[in-house]
């Protein structure tokens, strides 16, 4: 019974010391992890925020024989304080900003070792790691940011056990403080880029119970130069590949292009990074359609609380959509819109679907599942949806719409809506109206006897009310902060 006492009495202790160094004004703690191995350019990544993000600090864990007592490798060219005050002139980082793994058993020892029988490395050693972390914080003046470089990687013998308990301990009680940042690779055979060494480094951590908060995806040298607009299709790739994987939806990817001069990489991450940290500047919504129906529903819906535009020709982006997935589609114009213009963006897409036609046309709305091109003009679309229908006997379908709201920080929420009622065959025989959305002139909901062209604005308020509200609950949120 005495030792459990002094088991519980040791943690008292250290908790103790915890909370009277811990954060308390919103300070951010990211921990920086690599996979599949360590060498992949932490302390790189790491030179680049310190430069870019103001009040930013950074500290190194290494494991317990990687270094002498003072840090230094036997490789001198794998020195990151080195690299730090590289790209941070002025700046210098040396012993108190270093915790290495062999001094950390043997202080803890020093300290705690008499205090009882039956010391563990979780939860004692583990609990000591994060004093050692905050007393190095504390003493190098309370940052900010402060980037932490995990020497090898999260699954090493001498990380996982002492690590991993730490993070999943800061995760659940002061997730506002804790971000875990993951450097991986992406491959490529010579015709498409592969993720799947991305996907096992999030399986990795979700095998912890841990989620990362920002994936940073590294070309290897053989990817051609891209375009910013196919880079941001990277990512849409990557986060749909590890979703499809994990059932993680992670919308902070930034895919970084191999730089033989690493100064063209302080200015990338300065332009990827920092919108991910700092409030939204430009208070205005985006909404990422072209169509005008679509615009003036938003308008509707919002417009009497925001300022609310359409792309501008220099910001418009191709985002091929795909067929098996309205909250992508929806998701990816968010996105992509939100990082290029680094406003608040809201995208959506809409499938509709006929019973009689075995679900046609389906997500693929605009294409009729791929029985049309991309271009095809309103008028056409109406006569080829005529022509479709001309012998349904039954006549019921339904609209599953979604709409995503994307902030530049990486934040969403998405709203689905579905909506039952029929096509009316008389009004299926009328000529096309001009209607920038053509099946609004002919289906009608089954609790209204109007299509969405007849309602006025007043009746399409009350009747998508519920998506009124959220949306400006979500943009209230995220311009208050």
């Amino acid at each position: 019974m005495s030792e459990v006492y002094e088991n519980q009495k040791t943690l008292r202790q250290l908790r103790s010391q915890i909370e009277d160094l811990k954060p308390v004004d919103g300070e951010k703690f990211y921990f920086i992890n690599s996979y599949p191995h360590s060498d992949m350019g932490k302390g790189t990544l790491i030179a680049q925020l310190l430069n870019i993000v103001e009040g930013s600090d950074a500290m190194k864990f290494d494991g317990l024989l990687n270094t002498d007592d003072y840090g230094i490798h036997a490789r001198s060219d794998i020195d990151d304080f080195a690299v730090y005050s590289q790209f941070n002139p002025g700046k210098k980082w040396s012993t108190e900003h270093y915790l290495i793994g062999g001094d950390l058993w043997r202080d803890f020892l020093n300290e705690f070792g008499a205090a009882e029988n039956h010391l563990q490395i979780n939860p004692h050693l583990s609990v000591y790691l994060e004093l050692r972390i905050l007393r190095i914080w504390n003493q190098i003046g309370r940052p900010k940011h402060f980037f932490i470089e995990m020497g090898g990687t999260l699954l090493d013998p001498e990380v996982c056990p002492i690590f991993v308990p730490l993070l999943q301990r800061w995760s659940e009680l002061t997730p506002n403080n804790v971000r875990i940042v993951l450097l991986s690779e992406l491959a490529y055979n010579g015709i498409h880029i592969k993720t799947k060494t991305i996907q096992d480094a999030v399986k990795m951590l979700r095998s912890q119970q841990l989620n990362p908060w920002l994936v940073v995806a590294r070309d290897v040298k053989d990817i051609e130069a891209v375009k910013f607009d196919d880079r941001l299709e990277f990512e849409r790739i990557i986060s749909n590949k590890i979703f499809d994987s994990t059932g993680v939806r992670l919308l902070r990817v930034i895919s970084v292009p191999f730089f033989n001069d690493l100064t063209k990489y302080t200015k990338y991450m300065k332009e990827r990074f920092l919108p991910l940290i700092v409030p939204v500047d430009n208070k205005d919504i985006l909404i990422a359609t072209g169509n005008t129906s679509k615009f003036d529903d938003f308008r509707i819906y919002i417009g009497d609380k925001y300022s609310i535009r359409m792309p501008q020709t220099s910001e418009k982006i191709q985002i091929p959509e795909g067929v098996t997935s309205i909250e992508d589609n929806a998701i990816a114009k968010a996105r992509a819109y939100s990082v290029k213009t680094g406003q608040i963006a809201i995208g959506d897409d809409t499938g509709f679907f006929i019973k009689e036609l075995y679900g046609e046309p389906g997500v693929a709305l605009r294409r009729w599942g791929g029985e049309l091109p991309e271009e095809v003009s309103q008028e056409k679309f109406w006569r080829f949806f005529q022509k479709k229908t001309e012998n349904l006997k039954n006549y019921d379908a339904y609209f599953d719409q979604c709409i995503a709201i994307v902030t530049p920080s990486g934040d969403y929420k998405v709203i689905h809506n579905k909506t039952e009622g029929y096509l009316n065959r008389e009004k299926l025989k009328l000529p096309y109206n001009g209607s920038a959305y053509p099946i609004g002139a002919a289906f009608e909901a089954s609790v209204r006897a109007k299509t969405w062209d007849e309602m006025t604005d007043k009746e399409k308020r009350e009747f998508d009310s519920w998506i009124i509200v959220e949306l400006k609950k979500f943009i209230d949120r995220e311009l208050s902060k």
